[in-house]
């Protein structure tokens, strides 16, 4: 045989060898039984806690029922810890009060009701939900929750978190997964409260009360921020009458709860603890949808207030947690909801407007600058969704009028001031925003300066107003400050000599609040300018750090740690460049287990259905998206880098068997935790099996060599 000839079917047969190796690369990756680290779930608890709450009770049961298997105790203890840790980290990091508040809501009046109807049945003796309490409280940090002994010195800066232990205490004891009698034993020291005086309370118990009398539903909107354990009932409560009075048109009723709801914003970050934005708005948008006037109706401008109530809470919901209009489950060209939302503040050319519409805004800038008033007649005419939607348009008309000269300057102010009446003080959310759009359009050469000011002057600092006015005031300056306070900052910059730019930002500041989902740009420059890379060195430091404590710790504060600090990465560098530093780092830990289990549940984070989604219209990849195009080429990886590719495929396993576990998963075999590895959080039944096939493999690659030498020695 030719020597060359001879030669090429050998490389051919070293070919063959290694395609049949690889067809079976992926199967013959072995992994140990993952391991649930403290940090795994210290990171989950991070992502669902640190915008808005968004805690789905099912998605999470499914998570833990894949991550723990039937180690029901130690979820229990874990969840315990992992929830101390996060209200730990809150209070190191010095986030505000808002935050803390909803960390420790979530660990009194959430964690002991979720495990209660979750799984209190399913831990059996000798374990207890006692004994995992205690276990818990065990690795606690005593530094950040200090003993009542402590309490009382001055110097005591965590005493914001001081009476969390018992109240957590009290709050399961109240759900009896702990008798009362054992708090003092566990605390070491004399407890400072007792179980409520008015018990646990019962939903059905709570929406019959409120029923007969609507005037209860006030004060149980005030209990919510208690740190009792009912809150959970109260929001279920709350949310069930809501929906009745939606159902039943009763929009006098709803008025006065959306009402009740805008004056205290921080019981909204209770409520949403135990639901969702769709399931807790929809209703309302459906029902401002499908207004409809009472057959009865006599005089319209309670219409207009009870509009402009239900319409402000809507908003103030979806501002203050981000909500994006997709999320609203409202679906429909003709939905007034979301034309509000995309346009309300956007104005509009006469040309582009109706006729019927030009009729109305007619009427209404008659209303408010001439002697005629607002009149029943013109309101009967404009359905208060019309209103609403030529807010923005009647704002630019007016100021154009007034720069011509053909409206005068007070009589501007006087009619816009009729738009601090109750009834019409919602419309200001679409005006204010209006004026912010407007205000960023200013130079230093503009001419409207000197009425577009006044006129802002008039709405966003009134003399005088009643308490009803003063109230819905300060609900929307909580939505519009932050916009219109950067836009005036321009304004400033460019009129530095005005003397009546800065009392309006003083305003703005009173309203301010932090707004949800916001990284502080002080911190998002430290992890820009991190040596040896930025922000992707900056969250390698992060990642190590949760690996070693993971590692090395029993008790203990946990690393500091922020979810904003991966969103913000992936925002700016995207999932490719961050998930290829998360196999880099699982890879340069040797797939220890403890980093595949952080590194798997950072992955998870972005990528969880109870999470915020993006606030760009435009979907952004995931590193799981991109972690499913990664294990495609994996067998070709595995030629120059078998080390990454075994991390690639114990990571896409990983990932998929807790991203997406069955409804019905009751058996290992029904739920394999990664197939025809790990079942059930042990090894494969039969690890010959495993064994087996990789056997089978080789002798397969075998026949294919020595085919190739029979061929090569000239014996075929």
């Amino acid at each position: 045989m030719d020597p060359q000839i001879a030669m090429q079917d050998w490389h051919q047969s070293l070919g063959i060898l290694d395609d049949v190796g690889l067809l079976s690369f992926q199967n013959n990756v072995l992994d140990n039984p993952p391991i649930p680290t403290r940090a795994g779930l210290y990171i989950c608890l991070n992502a669902m806690l640190h915008d808005r709450p968004s805690f789905d009770d099912n998605t999470v049961i499914d998570f833990l029922n894949v991550r723990y298997k039937d180690d029901v105790s130690s979820l229990a203890t874990d969840m315990i810890l992992a929830s101390f840790d996060v209200l730990v980290n809150a209070m190191y990091r010095n986030q505000s009060t808002r935050s803390i508040n909803i960390l420790r809501s979530f660990l009194v009046n959430k964690l002991p009701v979720f495990i209660q109807r979750t799984y209190a049945a399913l831990i059996f003796e000798p374990m207890t939900v006692e004994h995992c309490i205690r276990q818990a409280l065990v690795r606690v940090d005593p530094a950040a929750f200090p003993s009542f002994s402590q309490m009382f010195d001055p110097l005591e800066r965590n005493s914001l978190l001081s009476e969390s232990r018992q109240e957590f205490l009290f709050a399961c004891a109240l759900h009896q997964l702990i008798p009362e009698r054992i708090i003092e034993e566990i605390l070491g020291d004399v407890p400072m409260q007792s179980l409520p005086a008015s018990g646990r309370y019962s939903k059905d118990d709570l929406v019959s009360q409120c029923t007969t009398n609507p005037a209860k539903i006030d004060e149980y909107i005030g209990e919510l921020e208690n740190m009792e354990g009912n809150a959970g009932e109260i929001a279920s409560a709350l949310i069930e009458i809501l929906h009745a009075l939606c159902a039943n048109n009763d929009t006098m009723t709803l008025k006065t709860v959306c009402n009740a709801l805008c004056r205290r914003p921080t019981a909204l970050d209770v409520i949403m603890l135990f639901t969702s934005p769709n399931h807790l708005l929809q209703p309302l948008c459906s029902t401002l949808d499908k207004w409809q006037d009472h057959e009865d109706q006599g005089e319209y401008q309670p219409v207009y207030d009870e509009f402009g109530s239900i319409l402000l809470f809507v908003v103030l919901v979806q501002h203050r947690f981000g909500v994006q209009p997709d999320e609203l489950g409202v679906e429909g060209s003709d939905s007034f909801v979301l034309k509000y939302l995309k346009h309300g503040s956007v104005s509009r050319s006469i040309d582009d407007l109706s006729e019927h519409e030009n009729q109305l805004l007619g009427g209404w800038i008659k209303g408010l600058f001439e002697t005629e008033g607002i009149s029943d007649e013109l309101m009967s005419m404009c359905k208060p969704q019309e209103f609403h939607l030529l807010v923005a348009t009647l704002f630019e008309q007016s100021l154009k009028a007034c720069q011509a000269n053909v409206l005068a300057l007070e009589t501007l102010r006087g009619g816009f001031e009729y738009l601090l009446e109750p009834f019409l003080l919602p419309s200001l959310i679409a005006g204010f925003t209006w004026f912010t759009n407007c205000l960023w359009e200013i130079n230093d050469e503009s001419k409207n300066i000197d009425t577009t000011l006044p006129a802002l002057q008039t709405l966003l600092k009134p003399p005088s107003m009643s308490h009803d006015s003063s109230t819905i005031h300060n609900a929307v300056l909580s939505v519009v400050t932050k916009p219109l306070s950067d836009s005036l900052s321009h304004v400033q910059r460019q009129y530095a000599s005005r003397p009546d730019i800065s009392p309006l930002l003083q305003v703005l500041n009173e309203h301010s609040q932090e707004r949800q989902g916001t990284t502080a740009l002080n911190e998002l420059a430290s992890w820009s300018t991190t040596p040896n890379g930025g922000l992707l060195a900056a969250l390698r430091q992060t990642i190590q750090s949760l690996i070693l404590w993971s590692a090395t710790s029993t008790e203990g504060s946990p690393p500091s740690y922020t979810h904003r600090q991966l969103t913000d990465t992936l925002r700016i560098l995207g999932a490719q460049s961050v998930l290829h530093l998360l196999i880099d780092e699982a890879t340069a830990q040797a797939n220890s287990d403890i980093a595949l289990d952080v590194i798997t549940i950072m992955i998870l984070t972005t990528s969880l259905p109870t999470l915020p989604p993006p606030t760009t219209s435009k979907r952004q990849l995931t590193l799981h998206d991109v972690l499913q195009t990664e294990i495609q080429p994996v067998d070709d990886l595995a030629r120059s880098d078998p080390a990454r590719a075994s991390t690639i495929v114990r990571l896409h396993r990983r990932v998929d068997a807790l991203a997406a576990p069955k409804a019905d998963a009751g058996g290992a075999d029904e739920n394999p935790f990664m197939a025809g590895v790990v079942r059930n959080g042990e090894p494969a039944a039969d690890i010959d099996d495993v064994l087996g096939e990789a056997q089978n493999d080789i002798a397969t690659a075998q026949g294919y060599l020595d085919s190739g030498n029979a061929t090569l020695l000239g014996l075929a």
